[in-house]
């Protein structure tokens, strides 16, 4: 059984009351961070999650901030910084789907879409970054999807925004490699999780288990194994990459 030891290392979450971001946060947790969990104000989630992981025992906090809003998102690290006097590792979760065809779509929509799946990971790397340059071993996970790579029809907004951070990957592990700063993208397939099961009908997600190669929908514990061996030391020669959890989807073509 593969373990980590976390003890010491202080890790933020985007987007961790429920789903992955939840899990991820758990694994982390359970390794031994200190974990500071995340979502926008409003979410109900969230302190429920935060409840539940300080029963088990957990070091944790929670941060509201929404992740488009540079303001809050300055809030929050600000607090970080209040609390622990640096970061270790950073896993940019927070994320939204929005499907409509391009000639359907408003400039609102497409908008919202970029700014919480891109532009907010931008700004929690930006704002992360003095802190990070604190640690003796600096991690950032972007979390992105296989759509990034793979185009589906009347979710362009989606797509291109998930390419997008692909590519934010790449440009901040250049970027930050003189302060042995690694970064590097998990990009999920179709995952089960709350939302995914509220989007897609039972026949949908039996038909998307079906076409892929391992015959499954992904389970969040698999974008979180993927997760916690890339912030471990294991993978320290591992940087600007982009690891597919996807159970092989991408090797379908039609």
């Amino acid at each position: 059984m593969i373990t980590y030891d976390f003890k010491n290392k202080i890790a933020l979450v985007s987007g961790s009351s429920s789903g992955i971001g939840e899990q991820i946060a758990r694994d982390l947790c359970k390794w031994g961070a200190t974990v500071v969990l995340n979502s926008i104000k409003g979410d109900i989630l969230l302190e429920k999650t935060y409840k539940d992981f300080v029963k088990q025992g957990f070091n944790c906090t929670y941060e509201y901030a929404d992740v488009s809003n540079e303001t809050q998102v300055a809030e929050m690290f600000k607090n970080i910084e209040a609390k622990f006097g640096r970061l270790d590792f950073l896993v940019n979760n927070a994320g939204i789907a929005l499907n409509v065809s391009i000639e359907n779509t408003t400039m609102e929509r497409w908008d919202k879409v970029m700014e919480v799946n891109l532009m907010g990971k931008m700004l929690c790397t930006k704002y992360a970054i003095p802190l990070l340059k604190k640690s003796v071993t600096p991690r950032i996970v972007n979390i992105a999807s296989r759509l990034g790579t793979m185009p589906l029809k009347d979710s362009c907004a989606y797509c291109c925004s998930e390419a997008g951070i692909m590519m934010l990957t790449k440009c901040s592990a250049l970027e930050f490699a003189d302060y042995n700063i690694k970064v590097n993208t998990v990009s999920p397939g179709p995952t089960i999780t709350q939302l995914s099961l509220k989007k897609y009908s039972r026949e949908e997600l039996s038909h998307m288990a079906e076409v892929n190669p391992s015959k499954r929908l992904g389970d969040v514990k698999d974008t979180s194994n993927a997760v916690c061996f890339l912030l471990a030391d294991e993978a320290e020669y591992i940087n600007g990459e982009s690891l597919e959890v996807s159970g092989g989807i991408l090797l379908v073509t039609k």
